[in-house]
């Protein structure tokens, strides 16, 4: 029978091995797909990669400029997953925010996700073409709350997409500023932007 202190030093080598693990694969995750460089994934412990078959490709030299922050208007994880899944709805984004932080990713940033529909920013249209979508399980009636987990999650993705794109404050924005016709979309409903864009620049 192993001593207790050997017993502790290969608990800690297992440890630190499943941390390497999981931080490589985490990277290999927003690398797939990607152009050039991407973030590496460090922040968020808990973070998961299910490919969804509605995405294509961004049009050639197309910048990521824009994070597009929406309610799911689905009640949970799974069931977003499931839609988005889905290749007769063709509808899905890069990201996936559950209540407690989980976070799904199900396109590689580097791939245009089908999230914001009919849409411009700032008379530009075509949102899908140079954005990110974050998806925030949340069922957009107005009443139910975005916990704080969840809106650090979101902020901790914006911060890695910063490592790899010019990302400003005004470009952080939600589906409802840039689907078009103005009113075809509302959500999130009684989302904060500006404190989502001031914890988006601060360290965690």
């Amino acid at each position: 029978m192993p001593s207790p202190e050997g017993r502790h030093t290969r608990q800690d080598r297992l440890r630190r091995w499943r941390t390497v693990r999981l931080s490589l694969v985490r990277m290999g995750l927003m690398l797939w797909g990607t152009v050039a460089h991407a973030p590496q994934p460090s922040d968020i412990a808990r973070w998961v990669f299910v490919p969804s078959p509605n995405y294509d490709a961004r049009p050639l030299g197309t910048p990521i400029t824009a994070v597009v922050v929406h309610a799911t208007e689905i009640d949970t994880l799974q069931d977003t997953v499931g839609c988005f899944l889905s290749p007769v709805m063709k509808v899905s984004a890069h990201f996936v925010v559950d209540r407690d932080g989980f976070v799904v990713q199900m396109v590689p940033v580097g791939m245009r996700a089908w999230h914001a529909g009919r849409s411009a920013l700032n008379g530009v249209p075509h949102v899908n073409d140079y954005s990110v979508g974050i998806e925030l399980v949340n069922r957009a009636d107005g009443k139910d709350p975005y916990p704080a987990a969840q809106l650090r999650a979101a902020a901790d993705i914006v911060r890695l997409l910063r490592q790899i794109a010019e990302i400003p404050d005004h470009r952080i924005v939600r589906h409802l500023d840039v689907a078009r016709p103005k009113g075809r979309k509302e959500d999130p409903p009684d989302f904060d932007l500006r404190a989502f864009r001031r914890l988006c620049r601060s360290a965690g």
